[in-house]
């Protein structure tokens, strides 16, 4: 049993719970009605109906796992780096060459089966990376905390921010990229920058640039306002500096200063998620080392 609660204020007196459900406790009306349906809604702790009148003082308590529909993620025991965890939500460091969640393709193995070892339980995945892209995942312990947790990420005050190795020298200390990036073909991988494509702006910081084999790379901190699908890799490709290690989205030039640094997979990191917590109010800061070794020499020059 996962219990939320509330306590009835006077302002609160003689409303509907219905009402409380949906207003203070923030339920969707999907979840209220599967709620009244398992008989998962109490008030001091009996169960009651929806069109229950509330008193100033009442306790107000939902079990949110009685509604919790099946996640479809099999347990697994995996290694995974916990950055932080609470009754409700759960952050870890993904290593690159891990999908973050099960496909059609592959049910076990991921990430998502490793949190989900874990916990003991049904784990959703609140943010997404790449498969070839480390750092934070945040994943919710219900898809009541993965709604609110997502509101949360898309509030004006959160923040999203990358570490990336891109190709090349940028001529400015700060930029910002702000073109609309589209899927190329249906059933392709590769999106574009297209007019007709959805807004998109990525913004950038220059923290070094590299001279090496007679070319140079530059370490880059990101922050996305907006988060399509491989935003970040259609940018930079779309600037002419591209992430090197990128097998995707590359320049000739990119790809052969990649080889030989050594680097297989794209050069980009989530270091940073900031955002409210959805349910205690406060700013959580996560924050993430940078673990891989082919990167370790360009990222440990300077911490951001």
């Amino acid at each position: 049993m996962e219990l939320l609660y509330y306590t009835a204020l006077k302002e609160d007196e003689g409303r509907e719970l219905k009402s409380i459900l949906r207003c203070k406790m923030k339920l969707s009306a999907s979840l209220v009605r599967k709620l009244k349906n398992a008989g998962g809604i109490f008030v001091n702790s009996r169960p009651v109906f929806t069109d229950y009148r509330v008193s100033e003082g009442d306790t107000v308590s939902c079990d949110i796992k009685a509604a919790e529909p099946e996640s479809g993620v099999v347990p697994e025991q995996g290694d995974i780096d916990v950055i932080f965890e609470d009754e409700w939500l759960i952050a870890v460091n993904k290593p690159s060459g891990l999908l973050t969640h099960p496909s059609r393709s592959r049910y076990t193995g991921t990430l998502a089966n490793f949190v989900s070892g874990h916990i003991g339980g049904a784990c959703h995945a609140v943010n997404r990376l790449d498969r070839d892209t480390s750092g934070i995942v945040l994943f919710s312990k219900s898809s009541h905390a993965k709604a609110l947790a997502a509101e949360s990420l898309a509030e004006e005050g959160a923040e999203k921010l990358y570490l990336a190795l891109a190709y090349g020298f940028f001529d400015e200390k700060n930029g910002v990229v702000d073109a609309p990036i589209k899927r190329l073909r249906a059933m392709d991988m590769r999106r574009g920058v297209r007019e007709d494509g959805e807004r998109a702006v990525t913004h950038f910081e220059t923290l070094n640039t590299f001279e090496c084999f007679g070319d140079s790379a530059t370490l880059l901190k990101i922050r996305l306002e907006t988060g399509r699908t491989h935003q970040i890799r259609v940018h930079l490709e779309h600037i002419g500096r591209p992430l090197l290690g990128d097998a995707l989205y590359f320049t000739e030039k990119s790809r052969a200063l990649s080889h030989k640094l050594g680097i297989g997979a794209q050069a980009l990191h989530a270091f940073r998620l900031s955002f409210r917590h959805p349910f205690s109010g406060k700013r959580l800061e996560l924050v993430c080392e940078v673990k891989r070794k082919e990167l370790l020499p360009f990222f440990e020059w300077k911490k951001p």
